[in-house]
Formats: structure tokens, C-alpha cells, sequence
């Protein structure tokens, strides 16, 4: 495929299986009772299961950024969903706690080595085809969400004709159909040129943004090469950290608190999570022309306020209407820090993006295990003052976004209409 429209075409592979990839991711989630009467496992077993996917994750994407720069992004993003679709298949065929819990860990191995890749890859597509990374990473946050909302849904549609063992099967096909589809989507052919990660690539004087306009200056490539990239990517990865530490205590806070004290049903609380991912992914799908638009804008310290009074107004409210309207305010957000984050590393030069979406990747994971855990242990405490908690959280990454605002601005100042591109090609 040649051409803006073939790449394009790429794209459309490219996000289609990271839509198709993260069905399985979900499609745990309903068969968690499973767990304890299939393989007998614990409160604190199934806990260790989920724990140890999201820190296998964590811990792996410095590495997996880490042989992005010096392999490149198709072979690690097949390698890393190969890993997946292995150990969901092995999940499949799992007849004692133990084999859960491993499977469940070298599964987030495999998701941590993808996910840089894929990162990169979208991000080299989007400069590509001239819609821009930034824009390109706020579609890859949708078809991420949209394929874990199509998890469940699925068990829920074949509800009496699945079951665990068939729904991995499953999941692990959809996988390697996600494998296939980066494979087809990313030509076989040269590694990418490296350059050291502290240095970032030679300013170059005509280098043209993707979405048309004007090339970015040899002024604005230096700009780039010489931000601090270890505090930058330690910045980045602690908002998002916030960000996803938030989302995650919700998902234990919002059905404890709407089904307890405001006296919710179950089939209500299931409609305002939907909701709330639905908004979340079409906010992604528009996420990064908001964060083009917004470079002279503090963006992240506006987006963590406005999460911060959501949560207050969620603390104080007696009513499960506002609650909910508190929580899809929040959601709809949300995704604004996950693309401005990924839009800043998006733009820098090679030999720096791998690793940066690595380390980021691994900061910023330790929020979903860090959330949850802290979420519901201040919960049994306060109660409804677990959500002020969170509100404090907000407001301290708000005021972390404040201060860092002039490295959140600085990749947007090298060019006035668009992304440069990044320097591997597609056949990466």
C-alpha cells in the first residue's frame, strides 16, 4: 500500500486491532466469580491475579520501549501481542489457581512489550497520513476503550452458550487477528536509524508537519532535543498516574457508594459506567485537536480542576442523578490528560520516543494498581470522604500541570499548524 491513502489504510489496521486486542483484556471481568468456583481462589488470590497483570505491565514497557528504538515498533508490538495471545489461550486451558495467577502475569509481560510499540506506531501513522500523532493517539485511546466495552457486552449477549474456557479460546483467536493485523499493516524491512536516547535526532532545517503548513525550524528540532527527557517523562508519567489512579478507585467507589448510600440498583450503576466509557471514548476520538488547539493553554491543570470539583460535588451530593453527572463530567475529561500526555512524547524525535512511551507507560500503570487499593481502603474508613480524598489528588496534579506547563507547551512551539514527523518509516 503506497500513498497517503494507503497509509491511511494502516491506520485503520493498526487501531482496528488494538480495538480487537483489548476485548480479551475485559472479557475476565465477568467470570471473576468463576474464579473462586472453578479454581477456588481467594478474595486475596483473584486480587493477586489482577495485581499482578497491571504490574507485569508496568514493570515491562522500559523494556519494551527499550528494544523499540533499537528493533523497532512492528516487531515488538508482534512480539509483545504474540506473548498475549499465548498466555490467554493457556488461560484457556488453566486447571489450578497458580496456572491463573502465572497466566495472568505473563500476560501483562506481553502487554507491557506491545504497548510502546504500538504507541510509536500510531504516533509514526498519524505524522504519516497527515491527520497528526496527537489526533491519531486520541483515536487509539477510543478503540482501546471501545474494544473493553465490548467484552463484557459480548460474555452479556452469549450469556448460557460461553463459558470461561470457550471465552478465552476466544479471546486468544481475537488476538492473534490483532497480531495479523499489525503484521499486514507494517512491511518487513529496515530497522530504524538510532539515535542516543540524551540526544534525540539532528535539528534539521526543512522538516514538514504533518498536517501541511510550514516546516518545522531547525530552532524548534533543538528545542525539542534539548528538554530534560528523564524529568519530562517522570512529569508526564505522574499525571497520568493521577489521572488513571482516579479512574481506577472509581470503579470500586462508584458501585460501592451508588448501590450503598444512594440507594442505586445494579442495572443503573452498569448504565452510568457505560455512559461514562462511552463519553470517555468520544471525548478520545476528539481529544487530540483539542490538545493541538490548547498549546498556549494549561491544559492538564485545567482538566485535573475540573476532576477535582467532580469529585467534591460526588462527595456532598445526596442524589444519585448528580452523582452520576459528576462521574460522566469527570470522564469526559479524563481523556484530554491521556492524549496531551502522549501527544508530547509523541513529537519527540527517534532514538527518544521508544524509550519515553516505555518508562511513561510504566509511572503511569502504577496507577491502576495503586488506585484501587487505596480507593477502597479509605473507603471503609470515610466512606463518601474517600472522594475528597481523591479530589486532593486532583488538585496536587493540577498544580503539578501548572508548573510544568512550559515542557507541556514546548513540543507545540516547533511548528504553528502541526505534528513533524517521527523518523521510522512504516517499515519499521
Amino acid at each position: 500500500m503506497n500513498g497517503r491513502a494507503g497509509v491511511r489504510l494502516r491506520l485503520v489496521a493498526l487501531l482496528t486491532a488494538v480495538g480487537v486486542a483489548n476485548v480479551a483484556y475485559t472479557v475476565l471481568i465477568p467470570f471473576v466469580p468463576t474464579l473462586n468456583s472453578l479454581f477456588q481462589m481467594s478474595a486475596v488470590l483473584i486480587g493477586v491475579a489482577f495485581a499482578g497483570f497491571a504490574a507485569a505491565k508496568a514493570l515491562s514497557q522500559p523494556l519494551g520501549g527499550w528494544l523499540v528504538d533499537r528493533i523497532g515498533g512492528r516487531t515488538i508490538a508482534i512480539a509483545g501481542l504474540a506473548v498475549t495471545a499465548l498466555a490467554t489461550a493457556a488461560l484457556a486451558l488453566a486447571t489450578t489457581s497458580a496456572q491463573v495467577v502465572a497466566c495472568r502475569f505473563v500476560w501483562g509481560l506481553g502487554e507491557g512489550l506491545a504497548m510502546p510499540a504500538l504507541y510509536r506506531l500510531t504516533a509514526q501513522l498519524g505524522n504519516e497520513s497527515g491527520h497528526g500523532s496527537d489526533r491519531t493517539l486520541g483515536w487509539f485511546g477510543t478503540a482501546a476503550v471501545a474494544g473493553m466495552t465490548v467484552g463484557p457486552g459480548l460474555i452479556a449477549l452469549l450469556s448460557g452458550v460461553i463459558d470461561f474456557r470457550s471465552a478465552f479460546a476466544g479471546g486468544a483467536l481475537l488476538t492473534v487477528l490483532a497480531t495479523a493485523l499489525v503484521a499486514l499493516a507494517f512491511r518487513r524491512g529496515e530497522r530504524p536509524k538510532v539515535s542516543p536516547v540524551s540526544g534525540g535526532p539532528p535539528a534539521t532545517a526543512e522538516r514538514s508537519p504533518a498536517g501541511g503548513g510550514p516546516p518545522a525550524t531547525a530552532e524548534g528540532a533543538e528545542r525539542l532535543s534539548r528538554l530534560p527527557l528523564i524529568p519530562l517523562v517522570l512529569v508526564l508519567g505522574v499525571l497520568d498516574l493521577a489521572n488513571n489512579a482516579v479512574y481506577a478507585a472509581l470503579e470500586p467507589l462508584f458501585p460501592l457508594h451508588g448501590t450503598g448510600p444512594l440507594g442505586a440498583g445494579e442495572q443503573a450503576v452498569s448504565v452510568s459506567f457505560f455512559l461514562g466509557l462511552a463519553v470517555f471514548a468520544v471525548f478520545s476520538w476528539v481529544g487530540g485537536r483539542i490538545v493541538r488547539l490548547s498549546r498556549g493553554f494549561p491544559l492538564a491543570a485545567a482538566v485535573f480542576a475540573v476532576q477535582a470539583a467532580a469529585l467534591a460535588l460526588a462527595w456532598v451530593t445526596g442524589s444519585y442523578g448528580v452523582f452520576t453527572a459528576a462521574f460522566i463530567a469527570l470522564m469526559a475529561v479524563q481523556p484530554l490528560v491521556y492524549v496531551n500526555m502522549r501527544a508530547v512524547i509523541g513529537r519527540l524525535g527517534e532514538g527518544r520516543q521508544g524509550w519515553a512511551f516505555g518508562w511513561f507507560g510504566m509511572v503511569s500503570d502504577l496507577g491502576w494498581v495503586a488506585g484501587p487499593i487505596a480507593a477502597t481502603a479509605a473507603y471503609q474508613v470515610l466512606g463518601g470522604g474517600s472522594f475528597a480524598l481523591l479530589a486532593v489528588v486532583a488538585l496536587a496534579a493540577s498544580a503539578l500541570g501548572a508548573a510544568a506547563f512550559p515542557w507541556l507547551r514546548a513540543p507545540f512551539r516547533q511548528d504553528s499548524s502541526g505534528t513533524p514527523p517521527v523518523q521510522e518509516t512504516a517499515s519499521a
